[in-house]
């Protein structure tokens, strides 16, 4: 029976589904097993259940004695796991896409709406007894920006792109795009194309940024790209911190070059850029896009899912190599 290790807590229904066919060490405590420990124990094992806070790089498949087969990762993206060390060692890597688009989009519309409405600034004004202390002022106590009627401008129109679009356009939003390809015309769904960044961000009221973590999109919105933005636009991130040049959007929001920001992913998470935390002007969540109860055990079913195809021959579900 093959021995199967899970890095982190799972969905209790996936982990019934596991002990059901595996010899399965689980990590019921959920404490984060450091790189050295793994790269220690991981040679017992024929399959691993890992989450994005797992460090697997290339120390950890140099140290492989042949034994392990599998990394099914529960997440969609899999930039914690070198690709090409697990290439070389020819060890299948599966992710867990599509599950989570929903629960992201929403996510992405919640920062659209927190960041344009000032939400963390009025929470914490209530939050801090601070309410009764200001001036009821018509026309400047915590005015923010309509949605309505704006430009919605999407970086990378893949399926959380486009639902997001789709609920954007409930609130009577406007979307533009930027994607490697030009979508067939049910897929735009109305959108508008542009195949040059540079040439839609000056029509963004609002830029949201939908793509994975490559060598292509790292720092997509930069010093140079946010300076094509309206000063009233608003960035909003739920993708990975990678594609945003922190210098560059801190400075952005810091000197009023644009209006806000709302952020769930950050570079270094979960030690973000602490200047991030001091701006009332930047909305920040923590990296909490697909998480609801429907969504995590849904990703969970799906890692457990590709280990039980991989050990019975199937196909697998989600294949990354």
């Amino acid at each position: 029976m093959p021995k199967i290790l899970v890095s982190r807590k799972i969905s209790d229904l996936a982990e019934e589904k596991l002990k059901k066919e595996f010899d399965v060490k689980l990590n019921l405590k959920d404490e984060p097993i450091p790189e050295s420990e793994l790269i220690k124990i991981i040679n017992e094992y024929d399959g691993m259940i890992s989450t994005g806070f797992d460090k697997i790089g290339i120390n950890f498949f140099n140290n492989l004695n042949g034994k392990l087969k599998i990394v099914a990762q529960v997440g969609v993206g899999y930039d914690n796991i070198s690709i090409k060390a697990a290439e070389q060692k020819k060890i299948k890597v599966t992710n867990t896409p599509n599950v989570l688009n929903e629960a992201v989009a929403e996510t992405t519309i919640l920062l659209i709406l927190a960041a344009s409405r000032r939400v963390g600034e009025a929470y914490n004004l209530v939050r801090s007894d601070n309410w009764k202390n200001q001036k009821p002022d018509l026309t400047k106590f915590m005015i923010g920006n309509s949605v309505t009627g704006k430009t919605l401008g999407i970086i990378g129109m893949g399926r959380i792109g486009r639902i997001a679009a789709k609920s954007a356009k409930a609130f009577g939003m406007k979307i533009i795009y930027y994607n490697r390809n030009k979508l067939s015309e049910d897929l735009e769904d109305g959108a508008r194309y542009y195949s040059d960044l540079n040439s839609m961000l000056p029509e963004c009221d609002f830029v949201s940024i939908h793509t994975p973590a490559t060598p292509e999109t790292k720092h997509i919105l930069n010093a140079s790209t946010i300076s094509l933005l309206p000063r009233h636009s608003v960035v909003i991130n739920t993708s990975r911190g990678s594609t945003i040049d922190d210098d560059a959007l801190i400075d952005a929001l810091e000197n009023k070059k644009i209006y806000a920001a709302g952020l769930d992913v950050f570079n270094n998470e979960p030690n973000l850029d602490k200047r991030y935390t001091k701006l009332d002007n930047c909305f920040v969540l923590p990296h909490i896009g697909s998480a609801t109860h429907e969504t995590r055990l849904a990703m969970s079913m799906m890692a457990v899912d590709n280990i039980y195809c991989f050990f019975n021959n199937k196909p697998l579900i989600s294949e990354v190599i």
